[in-house]
């Protein structure tokens, strides 16, 4: 029986039809990390990278209430940022039927300056609504 397991050694696999063998244990096969003390585990690095963040979070939200009640900031009510986003939407849709209207041929200087900032404009729109449906509250500043 001590014959067979020298024989044999090491658990292998066969990786090709010629017979080419190569060992289980470094070819990830074999789940050996799920077999470590700490596997499942959160890192402290992220333990306290949340820390941070939460942290970071009450300190901005401190800043914001002292700037409200100074009254250097104002919160946009729900319906203003509805019909603004309502707006731009608008606006992009106008602009790409415009867009679509325009011929395929951009042989002229003026047509492809004029495609060019069609295709700017949307992609502004596109930005600017995407900033305001990602942001549920937006405060806005009197002085610049």
């Amino acid at each position: 029986s001590s014959g067979i397991n020298a024989e044999y050694g090491q658990p292998k696999y066969v990786d090709t039809p010629g017979g080419t063998t190569n060992n289980m244990e470094n070819s990830g096969l074999v789940p050996k990390y799920i077999k470590r003390d700490n596997y499942g585990t959160v890192p402290k690095y992220l333990e306290n990278r949340k820390k941070q963040m939460a942290e970071h979070q009450k300190n901005y939200e401190e800043y914001i209430q002292q700037r409200l009640q100074k009254g250097a900031l104002n919160q946009i009510a729900a319906a203003e940022r509805q019909a603004t986003l309502d707006g731009l939407k608008k606006n992009w849709e106008e602009l790409h039927l415009q867009y679509q209207g325009l011929s395929v041929v951009t042989d002229t200087a003026p047509k492809k300056a004029r495609k060019e900032r069609m295709e700017a404009e949307m992609k502004q729109l596109e930005k600017d609504i995407d900033t305001i449906e990602k942001h549920k509250i937006i405060y806005v500043t009197d002085n610049f």
